[in-house]
């Protein structure tokens, strides 16, 4: 049967670089789910109207379509997720396919934002980091991935996404069913996920 994993944390905390170690070799045993994929369909908004959006919000995610698809993956069958392209601040056209493997990574700041998605989550795991790394994290790869000025990136960070992750994604800190450091060295932190789910799946 299909378990799923969240794991959550604030925007540059490391979820997706400890990910994407803890699949690295394992195709077919581990699938990754992104809920950043599920950022809404926007294409009525033009793209000064779409880049205004706050992303950070949960409403911003398309959580039913989302639900629809983790209750696929728990039933065993394979999914057809969006991909969003962030350079436009929409959806691509083509999709991805994801497979039912045994264990589902579901990855992004959001995913335990909304309630019935909640209820489909079988584990937590927290990736625990300080806003200040965090923030110096999100400036470099702005920079570099998409384009954005450092006033820019502080701004949306300020006003979006430090208030949106003390607000819904914090709390899950002291509910998780583990929590990993993601200040320094990475490698540690895919290590320990790397054995804790060994040792949970072999239960």
């Amino acid at each position: 049967m299909t378990k799923l994993i969240a794991v959550v944390g604030a925007s540059g905390s490391g979820k997706s670089s400890v990910v994407a170690r803890l699949t690295a070799g394992r195709e077919g045993r581990i699938s990754v789910v992104h809920a950043d994929s599920y950022y809404r369909d926007l294409s009525h908004l033009t793209f000064e109207e779409r880049d205004r959006v706050n992303y950070d919000h949960p409403d911003a995610i398309e959580f039913e379509r989302l639900c629809k698809d983790l209750r696929s993956l728990k039933a065993g069958q394979r999914i057809e997720a969006p991909v969003y392209d962030f350079s436009v601040h929409n959806r691509a056209a083509e999709t991805q396919g994801i497979d039912a493997t045994d264990v589902v990574i579901v990855e992004g700041i959001l995913v335990l934002a909304d309630p019935i998605t909640v209820e489909l989550i079988d584990k937590i795991v927290f990736i625990e980091t300080s806003l200040a790394t965090c923030l110096k994290r999100r400036i470099e790869r702005d920079r570099t991935e998409r384009g954005r000025s450092e006033r820019s990136v502080r701004d949306f960070w300020e006003t979006r996404a430090a208030p949106m992750f003390l607000q819904y994604v914090a709390p899950w800190r002291d509910r998780a069913d583990l929590v990993l450091s993601g200040e320094r060295d990475l490698s540690a932190a895919h290590e320990q996920l790397s054995a804790w789910l060994l040792a949970d799946t072999s239960q």
